[in-house]
């Protein structure tokens, strides 16, 4: 749901005429911009509270997305060969700090399914990191200096979220739970 809702505001930008380099002056781009940005926020927040149905395509779904969103805004912004490689190397690294610090998954039975939460602290960063890039977007006429920083905020978000889901599939490997989501509901 919330990979569809991302890729099709990427359609709408293109197709708007919201420049790569920020937002343009119109109040309803403006607004809807806005409410994107809240559903995005409070879909994170609930999945991140009740937790979501684990398989592992989910699971790497949405970094998938974000790495793909994260390449067409870097290519996108115009900024020097030399930056562009050092934006991308983020990524890898973001991954290794999603791995090390995204440990905080838990596993759960609901409903007959196996449900997985995801670490807190990184939810927190990656909506952190999204509110800070649309805000700057939409305060801060973007030169290329303001092009590199949200480039390389989003590319180390990018790699945490990458990382922490393989770390999600990694615990789910080591997860001892009941032998059949059944047995789960009787405790």
């Amino acid at each position: 749901m919330i990979d569809s809702l991302i890729i099709h505001a990427i359609a709408l930008s293109a197709n708007s005429g919201i420049s790569v380099s920020g937002i343009s002056s119109n109040s309803s781009q403006l607004f809807g911009l806005l409410v994107f940005l809240a559903i995005i926020i409070t879909l994170r927040l609930y999945r991140g509270l009740n937790g979501r149905i684990y398989s592992t395509a989910r699971v790497l779904r949405t970094p998938i997305i974000y790495i793909l969103i994260t390449l067409f805004t870097i290519f996108l912004s115009g900024i020097l060969n030399a930056t562009l490689e050092s934006t991308l190397l983020l990524i890898p690294l973001g991954t290794l700090l999603g791995y090390a610090y995204g440990t905080k998954v838990s596993f759960f039975y609901r409903n007959n399914f196996l449900y997985y939460k995801r670490s807190p602290i990184i939810m927190i960063i990656w909506l952190v990191s999204l509110i800070i890039r649309f805000v700057l977007e939409i305060l801060i006429p973007l030169n290329q200096t303001g092009l590199l920083i949200i480039d390389l905020l989003l590319a180390g978000t990018t790699g945490i979220l990458m990382g922490e889901a393989l770390n999600i599939i990694k615990k789910k490997k080591e997860f001892k739970g009941p032998e059949t989501p059944e047995a789960a509901t009787q405790f």
